[in-house]
């Protein structure tokens, strides 16, 4: 799984609302953040409710940091929060879903370090 294949499962899992407001390149770039950030050690530990509050609060963190970046309205804020929320849940499902998604995580966030 490359990072680009990640961002078109992300993609194609939204909801049609969620994909029209925020636009493909923003929702790679949610992805990218969220990959580069994954709290791998963390979620190793976690039952099903804990990987919930914890995505909760990857989701927080990403959302500050990326509207930090921007600086930007409220409408945009919210939107942006929206999107990071979903974003985050999609990648939650989908890393629990299978031990090998998990392997093509840590993969990801390893090369997402690599190349910064």
């Amino acid at each position: 799984m490359t990072i680009h294949d990640l961002e078109a499962y992300v993609w194609d899992r939204l909801p049609s609302m969620r994909r029209t407001m925020a636009g493909r390149r923003a929702v790679g770039r949610v992805v990218r953040r969220a990959v580069k950030t994954w709290p791998v050690p963390v979620l190793e530990q976690c039952n099903a409710a804990e990987t919930e509050v914890v995505g909760k609060q990857l989701a927080k963190n990403i959302e500050r940091n990326m509207r930090h970046e921007v600086g930007m309205g409220i409408i945009l804020t919210l939107v942006l929060s929206a999107l990071i929320s979903e974003v985050v849940k999609i990648l939650l499902r989908w890393w629990m879903e299978r031990q090998e998604n998990q392997a093509d995580m840590r993969i990801l966030v390893r090369e997402s370090k690599h190349h910064d």
